[in-house]
């Protein structure tokens, strides 16, 4: 009889190849992730969260009262269940988690479902990269100051992420007067809100588009600041406001959808407002310094050239070069996570 208990040595030979090699696990995960983000989306959409906020249900209770086919619906928080969104206790009876309920749940004051909808909405142009990177022929309307109300998501969604990102480099940069602020590109109106919260004397002037400055309306008013806030509509193409009206002026991830041109034109704008002696404040994603860790910016690169026509992450020294040509003297510089704030004196 021949003895199979242990390999001949061409099939160990064999099955060298394949057991020395680094584990494809992280591959396999990465290459999976699309399902991953459409299982979050598919929720979102359904409103498995408000509705499991509002009553624990079971899958059966909770498929009839969204309109849902049971056994998918089960099968789809069983996957939530795994991203440690919801709690099953057993499959008997689901319960959305403290994160889902903090950021998942319609209504929560730091909800981020408008966002993450936002970012789903790129599916498409995702799935045109290999023909992205053959041709070189890149689109979207991320990167249009006039349009910024049509992605309220991405300019106003991340709320609850950026006000504390805002505070924390207000805080930073350490006491200041305010004064007469120009929040130019306010999104939700979280740095706004951080230098009223700094000084109590700021008066802040909100600049965005409408359905932008709706938001940064209400979340003034949840700070308890909107009483000192005016709200104007933007206009991007030539602001309404006298040369020399403030004393601080802020100009916050707009520039790097919009590209160099558009961004210095911005900056000029921003330049032409604000008094001699007044502080410029340009926040953004910036590309690191060479050996500190990317922290995902590469990603965040890379979408930007599929989401807009001319933008890309910009480096300190492209926006100090930019504040120069716009005679403002570049000072300090304050990184907070993927943030950066570098701030100029006017001359």
């Amino acid at each position: 009889m021949t003895d199979t208990s242990t390999p001949s040595a061409s099939v160990a030979t064999a099955l060298a190849r394949y057991t020395e090699l680094p584990d494809p696990a992280p591959l396999l995960a990465l290459n999976f992730g699309f399902a991953r983000a459409r299982a979050l989306g598919a929720a979102l959409d359904l409103g498995v969260f408000t509705a499991l906020a509002e009553t624990p249900r079971t899958t059966a209770r909770l498929a009839d009262d969204l309109s849902c086919d049971a056994r998918v619906l089960g099968g789809l928080l069983e996957v939530l269940e795994d991203f440690g969104l919801v709690s099953g206790d057993g499959g008997a009876v689901w319960t959305p988690t403290g994160t889902a309920r903090a950021y998942l749940v319609e209504g929560s004051p730091a909800y981020l479902g408008d966002h993450f909808d936002e970012v789903l909405a790129q599916w498409d142009r995702w799935s045109a990269l290999t023909s992205l990177a053959r041709s070189g022929d890149r689109g979207g309307d991320l990167g249009d100051p006039a349009g910024r109300g049509r992605h309220q998501g991405m300019f106003a969604g991340a709320f609850p992420l950026a006000v504390r990102i805002a505070s924390g480099v207000v805080a930073a940069l350490g006491p200041a007067d305010a004064g007469r602020v120009l929040d130019f590109t306010c999104g939700s109106g979280e740095w706004g809100i951080a230098l009223a919260g700094a000084d109590p004397r700021a008066r802040v002037t909100a600049h965005d588009h409408p359905a932008l400055l709706a938001v940064a309306r209400e979340r003034a008013a949840e700070f308890g600041v909107a009483g000192r806030f005016r709200f104007v509509a933007a206009d991007f193409g030539g602001t309404p406001f006298a040369e020399g009206e403030f004393d601080t002026v802020v100009m916050a991830h707009a520039g790097r959808f919009a590209g160099r041109r558009t961004a210095a034109r911005m900056i000029r704008e921003c330049a032409r407002v604000l008094r001699p002696g007044g502080t410029l404040l340009l926040a953004d994603i910036m590309r690191t310094p060479p050996g500190r860790p990317p922290l995902g910016r590469p990603m965040l690169a890379l979408s930007l050239l599929v989401n807009t026509e001319n933008g890309g992450l910009p480096e300190a020294d492209e926006y100090r070069a930019l504040m120069a040509e716009a005679g403002i003297t570049a000072k300090e510089c304050v990184t907070r996570g993927l943030v950066t704030a570098l701030t100029g004196e006017r001359q």
